[in-house]
């Protein structure tokens, strides 16, 4: 009996585990824009932007493989949130607006234009000061602008723009 339930227990796990393939698969798979998009970036801490585009569309090698052309124009405001007795700031808030222009370079479709907001508070500590703190803020700062390059991204994935390949 003990050896009827080994084997029974033995079929089925070599059963249920036959489906498990050992591969990793990519977390963004391949966009209409990826290697045909070449990039004209604008305004403030453009180095973050070009960063996160370049990481998730990609880069052209060569000028004859551009398809579309990306214009991203980005603007910071900071406010000084809350500011103590001795006059010292003790939060910043920062203001950033990107918008994007994604145009055809053949013409054949109409410009989809998408502007974001975002938002973010940083606590400061001693400027300049304090090295912890200004990795914190640079940390935030990228992430803040590479989700917003990928929610670009599938609004655009999402616009069906395949089309506008194919009327050429």
């Amino acid at each position: 009996m003990r050896l009827t339930s080994l084997i029974v227990l033995g079929f089925c796990v070599l059963y249920g585990c036959s489906k498990i393939d050992f591969i990793l698969q990519n977390s963004s798979p391949f966009s209409i824009l990826d290697g045909v998009t070449s990039y004209v970036i604008s305004g403030d801490n453009i180095e973050y932007i070009n960063e996160a585009l370049i990481k998730n569309i990609g880069t052209t090698n060569k000028e004859e493989d551009v398809k579309f052309l990306l214009k991203v124009g980005i603007n910071e405001e900071n406010i000084k949130t809350s500011i103590d007795t001795n006059q010292v700031t003790t939060s910043i808030q920062y203001n950033i607006n990107i918008s994007y222009e994604l145009i055809t370079i053949s013409g054949s479709c109409s410009n989809i234009v998408r502007d974001y907001k975002i938002k973010f508070t940083h606590y400061p500590k001693s400027a300049g000061y304090n090295f912890g703190t200004d990795n914190a803020l640079r940390e935030i700062y990228k992430r803040n602008i590479n989700e917003n390059v990928i929610s670009f991204k599938s609004f655009i994935e999402n616009k069906n723009i395949q089309k506008c390949l194919n009327e050429n």
